[in-house]
C-alpha cells in the first residue's frame, strides 16, 4: 500500500505543513439524545474536510489509509463494524483511489448492555486517518461522547436529518444476482435489469474491496445489453490471480439524481459451452461416423476379429468369387444391423427419460461375462479343442470360419459388440449427435459408423486379384490361426479385469467359474462330436449343461453390482474422484483442472493413460501449473458423469477437459499424444 504519493514528496520538502487540524475537523454525533438500556446506540464518526483535501474509504485503492476508531467505551459496551458510504473515485499522478470530498461519514453501532449503573455515561475513542492533497499528512483526535442513560430515550432532532443523509448513501444488499467473466484483461461484471428499475440511463461504478483486484486509475466501460448492463473493469495484470468471487460495492446514478448503491459478491459466469453438436451439418455428421468406423477397425477391441475374417478371405483367395462376394456382403449386413440395433436401443432408453451413452451395455456385467464366454470359446475353436459343426453357424459358434454366410453374418455383430469399448478419432461429435438428433439422422449416424466398421472387409471380399499373392491354403493358415487365438485369450483377461472393477473380485468368482464351464462345455463337445450315437449324445447333454451352468453364473453377477473394491493407484497423476461439487469449487478457487472421463472397459482410454498421461513429463507439467486432476469412472452407470459427456456434445468416453484459471474448458483428443496434452497445458 502506497500511503505518500511519489508527486506530492517535493512540494512537501519546500513548503510549510499544515496543521492537520485545519484539514479535518472530526466529531461523534449520536442518533438518540441519550443512552438506553439493551438497545443499539448509532454513532455518526463525523468528518468535515477542507476544500481541495479528501480522506479515504476502507479500501483506499492504490495509495492513501482507511480512516479507522479505537474505541474505549464503558465494560458491557460493544462497537460492531462502521458501515461505510459510497466513495468517489480519485485519480491522480495514475493512481486510482477511492475516498470523500467535503466531508465523510461512518456509522458505528454499538450494543448497550441491559443492565446501566449511574445517570449518563462517556463513549470515547481515538481517531486515525490520512488526508490528501498535493500531499498527504496523518491526522488524528481524541473524541468522546457525554450522554445521559434514559429508558425509551428519544432521537436527536439535531441529528436526524444527518442520518437520514448518511443512510441514504449507505450500499444496500443486493437482492439479485451478480456474475462476472475473466478475459486477460478485464472483468466483465454483468448487472441485470432488476438492479436498474427506476434508473433512467443508468451510469455505473464499482468499488472493489481489494486494491489490487482491479485496475482502479482505468475508467470502467459501460454497455447496455439485453437483460442488463455489462460493466468492463480493466485488471491490473493478466496473470493475477482470478478471485473466486468479484466483491465490492456498485453505485449505480441516472438522469434526475436517482441513485441506488449495492454491496455485492458477484460469482463467476459459467463458461461459455461448446458449440452445440446440432450445429454440426448432418451430411459432415454422417461423414465423420462413417470414418470413425474405418478407424475402429485398427483399435485393439476390433483388430483381432478382423484379422480372423480376412484370414478366412484369404484361404478363399483360391475359390469362388461368389462366396467371397457373399462373405463379405453377410459380414457388412451383420455390422450394421447390430449397429442398428444398439442404435435403436439408445434411441428407446433415450425417449424414456434414461441418460446413456456409446458403450452403454458393456456396464452390465452380464454382457461382459457372457462376451467374455464367446471369445473364450472362439480361442478354444482356434486353438484345436473343439470345431464347431454347421449346426451351430447359424447360431454363431463359427464366428471366424470359413464355412457358411451365417457365421460371417454373426461375426459382423461380435465385432459390434466388442467394437463399444473403443471409441476412434472423429467419432466423438458423430455420436454426440446421434443421442439429440432426431431418430431419422440418429439412425444414420449409426449406420455409418457400422459401414465404416465394415469396409475394410467388404473392400477386401469386392477387390480381385490381392489375395493371389498369398501363397495356396496349407499348414501355415493353421499355424496363423492359432497364434489368433492368443489375442482373443487376452481380450478374455481384460474383459475379466472389467468385471473385477465392476463387481469386485468376490464377484468375479463367478464368472470365473463360469469360463471353466465354457472350457469344459468346448472340451468335451470337441471329444464327442464324432463318437458314436450315445457318447455324442451324452457329450451334447454335458456341453449345453456346462454351458447353461455358465449363463446362470453370468445372471447371478447383477446382485453383486456396486460390490467393486478400488485398485491401488499406480505410479501415475494423483487424481482426486470427480464431482460437479469439486470441479464447481476448484473452478472457483482459480485453479486449473484436468478432467479425465474414462471406464474400465474402454481400451482407448487405458492406453492413454498408460502411454501417454502417466508419464513424467505430463506429470511434471501438471505439478509445474498447478493443475488439479480429477478422475470420473464411467465403468457402472454415473448420471453425473453422463451429465458432463453430454454438456460437452459427447456420448461415451474417453473425455479430456482441460479447464484454464478463468474456468474456460478446452476439449483435448480423444487420441491423446504427449505433445498434445503439453502443448494445451502450456496454454493455461
Amino acid at each position: 500500500m502506497i500511503v505518500l504519493p511519489a508527486v506530492a514528496l517535493a512540494p512537501a520538502a519546500q513548503a510549510a505543513v499544515p496543521d492537520p487540524a485545519d484539514l479535518v475537523a472530526a466529531r461523534l454525533v449520536p442518533e438518540m439524545s441519550g443512552v438506553a438500556p439493551g438497545t443499539t446506540l448509532w454513532v455518526d464518526l463525523h468528518f468535515d474536510i477542507k476544500p481541495g483535501w479528501h480522506t479515504y474509504w476502507r479500501d483506499p485503492g492504490d495509495a492513501g489509509a482507511a480512516t479507522t476508531i479505537e474505541w474505549h467505551l464503558p465494560p458491557g459496551f460493544t462497537a460492531g463494524a462502521a458501515l461505510w458510504p459510497v466513495p468517489t473515485r480519485i485519480v491522480e499522478g495514475g493512481l486510482g483511489t477511492y475516498g470523500y470530498i467535503g466531508t465523510a461519514d461512518l456509522l458505528v453501532p454499538i450494543a448497550v448492555p441491559k443492565v446501566l449503573t449511574g445517570a449518563a455515561t462517556r463513549l470515547a475513542g481515538e481517531a486515525s486517518w490520512l488526508v490528501c492533497s498535493d500531499i498527504c499528512i496523518p491526522g488524528g483526535a481524541q473524541l468522546s461522547l457525554d450522554l445521559p442513560v434514559a429508558v425509551g430515550a428519544p432521537p436527536d432532532p439535531a441529528a436526524a436529518a444527518l442520518f437520514v443523509q448518511v443512510r441514504r448513501k449507505l450500499p444496500a444488499p443486493a437482492l439479485f444476482e451478480t456474475r462476472f467473466a475473466t478475459t486477460d484483461k478485464d472483468y466483465r461484471l454483468f448487472v441485470p435489469a432488476a438492479a436498474l428499475a427506476g434508473i433512467e440511463r443508468p451510469q455505473a461504478a464499482f468499488f472493489p474491496l481489494s486494491g489490487s483486484l482491479i485496475d482502479n486509475a482505468a475508467a470502467p466501460e459501460l454497455r447496455r445489453q439485453e437483460g442488463g448492463l455489462e460493466l468492463t473493469l480493466a485488471r491490473p495484470s493478466p496473470t493475477g490471480a482470478v478471485p473466486a468471487t468479484l466483491d465490492g460495492v456498485l453505485a449505480l446514478t441516472g438522469a434526475g439524481g436517482s441513485a441506488r448503491a449495492f454491496a455485492i459478491s458477484a460469482n463467476p459466469a459459467p463458461p461459455a459451452p461448446p458449440p452445440p453438436v446440432g450445429d454440426i451439418p448432418w451430411s459432415e455428421a454422417l461423414l465423420l461416423a462413417f470414418l470413425g468406423g474405418v478407424i475402429l477397425n485398427a483399435m485393439p477391441c476390433v483388430f483381432p476379429i478382423l484379422s480372423l475374417k480376412l484370414l478366412g478371405l484369404a484361404g478363399q483367395a483360391h475359390g469362388r468369387r461368389a462366396e467371397q462376394l457373399w462373405h463379405g456382403a453377410a459380414y457388412t449386413a451383420g455390422v450394421v444391423a447390430s449397429f442398428a440395433a444398439l442404435g435403436g436401443a439408445l434411441l428407446v432408453l433415450r425417449a424414456g427419460g434414461q441418460a446413456v451413452g456409446w458403450g452403454f451395455q458393456l456396464q452390465s456385467p452380464i454382457l461382459v461375462a457372457v462376451l467374455a464366454y464367446v471369445l473364450l470359446a472362439m480361442g478354444l475353436s482356434l486353438s484345436g479343442v473343439v470345431t464347431f459343426g454347421a449346426g451351430l453357424a447359424g447360431a454363431g459358434g463359427r464366428f471366424a470360419e470359413r464355412g457358411g454366410t451365417a457365421g460371417a453374418f454373426f461375426t459382423g455383430v461380435l465385432a459390434t459388440v466388442v467394437a463399444t469399448p473403443c471409441t476412434a478419432p472423429f467419432m466423438g461429435a458423430a455420436m454426440g449427435l446421434a443421442l439429440v438428433a432426431p431418430a431419422p439422422l440418429a439412425l444414420g449416424i449409426f449406420v455409418a459408423v457400422g459401414l465404416g466398421l465394415a469396409a475394410p472387409y467388404l473392400l477386401a471380399a469386392i477387390v480381385p486379384g490381392w489375395q493371389r499373392v498369398l501363397p495356396r491354403p496349407g499348414a501355415w493358415m493353421e499355424l496363423a490361426k492359432q497364434l489368433l487365438a492368443f489375442p482373443l485369450y487376452g481380450t478374455v483377461a481384460w474383459l475379466v479385469w472389467v468385471l473385477m472393477q465392476e463387481v469386485g473380485p468376490q464377484g468375479s468368482l463367478a464368472a470365473l467359474f463360469g469360463l471353466v464351464l465354457v472350457g469344459f462345455a468346448a472340451w468335451v463337445y470337441g471329444r464327442t462330436r464324432l463318437a458314436a450315437p450315445l457318447g455324442r449324445r451324452l457329450g451334447l447333454g454335458l456341453a449345453v449343461g456346462g454351458t447353461a451352468a455358465a449363463v446362470l453364473l453370468a445372471a447371478s453377477l447383477s446382485s453383486a453390482v456396486g460390490a467393486a473394491t478400488s485398485a491401488p493407484a499406480r505410479d501415475g497423476i494423483a487424481y482426486q474422484a470427480f464431482s460437479p461439487e469439486r470441479l464447481a469449487a476448484l473452478k472457483a478457487e482459480g485453479e486449473p483442472v484436468f478432467v479425465n472421463l474414462t471406464a474400465a472397459w474402454c481400451v482407448t482410454c487405458l492406453v492413454n493413460e498408460r502411454v501417454v498421461l502417466d508419464g513424467a513429463a505430463v506429470r511434471e507439467a501438471f505439478a509445474a501449473h498447478g493443475v488439479a486432476a480429477l478422475k470420473g469412472d464411467w465403468t457402472r452407470q454415473d448420471p453425473a458423469i453422463t451429465s458432463l459427456l453430454q454438456e460437452f456434445g459427447r456420448s461415451g468416453v474417453p473425455l479430456y477437459l482441460l479447464y484454464d484459471r478463468q474456468g474456460r474448458a478446452q476439449i483435448l483428443p480423444q487420441i491423446l499424444t504427449e505433445a498434445s496434452v503439453l502443448g494445451a497445458v502450456g496454454k493455461i
